[in-house]
């Protein structure tokens, strides 16, 4: 009995909730991106790494022992690439894990088209498209796991960034379309919302950011490993029940930003 219970121990102790799984994660050679493939990896998953530059997105494959591609998922042709290759030389897909984003400067008065469409093309279409091929993929296989990040200003808006805002609050609607659609094959779909995140230097600095400290009620910001913690949890067996979940990782902020509370 006592063989048996420290045996049982030691499988608890080394197990790992994402062993032998394949996961891409896209963009995944910075910030909570990088943060996550490393979560992955450590937790057994081949992770393919994805950047729109093959040196940054090979270099960071062979830290965490995965594989790498390079695409811009703006362009579907390319998210094409991305997918056959993966389907080529894994033969499966069991997460995926949207986390490519960029940014815009303008308000809705001044916003320039071209930026419109810049953004949107790879804050939202690419999400949609690589979400499409993803989920193909695993519904032919039986099932899978998909975790889109987005960001606070999506359900809060943000002045000066109409663009960005509006692609992460459409990133919250293609969460919750996606796992209705895709639940009867066994796919489930939630979402992160990442408050403010930075590295150790960006939290040595928050002293010098009252205002926006003030408004997060564990009066810090984020670190990425700390997002990707939660996208380890809805990718694994542990979140088995759970789709068309959204998840604030955020200190509090999202769900106090009414309460006035400054405790």
């Amino acid at each position: 009995m006592r063989v048996v219970i420290r045996i049982t121990l030691l499988e608890r102790r080394y197990s790992v909730l994402l062993k032998d799984r394949v996961a891409l994660v896209t963009g995944s050679t910075h910030n909570i991106g990088l943060a996550t493939a490393r979560a992955f990896a450590r937790e057994g998953a081949k992770v393919v790494v994805h950047s729109r530059h093959q040196e940054d997105a090979r270099r960071i494959a062979g830290e965490i022992g995965g594989d790498s591609f390079a695409a811009d998922v703006s362009r579907s042709e390319q998210i094409g690439a991305l997918f056959d290759h993966i389907g080529k030389n894994h033969g499966r897909l069991d997460i995926l894990v949207n986390s490519v984003a960029h940014s815009s400067k303008h308000g809705i008065l001044d916003l320039p088209l071209e930026e419109w469409n810049r953004i949107m093309a790879t804050n939202l279409t690419g999400y949609f498209l690589c979400i499409q091929h993803a989920a193909r993929m695993m519904k032919e296989q039986g099932g899978g796991a998909i975790v889109n990040i987005s960001a606070g200003s999506g359900e809060r808006s943000s002045p000066g960034g109409a663009a960005y805002s509006i692609s992460k609050g459409a990133i919250n609607s293609l969460t919750r379309q996606a796992a209705v659609d895709l639940a009867p094959y066994k796919v489930r779909v939630n979402g992160l919302i990442s408050g403010l995140v930075g590295t150790p230097m960006g939290q040595d600095d928050m002293g010098s950011r009252k205002p926006e400290y003030d408004i997060i009620p564990l009066r810090r910001i984020g670190r990425p490993e700390e997002v990707a913690e939660a996208a380890v949890f809805l990718a694994s067996d542990k979140a088995s029940y759970i789709t068309n979940a959204i998840l604030p990782v955020d200190g509090g902020r999202l769900n106090a930003m009414s309460s006035g509370s400054r405790g």
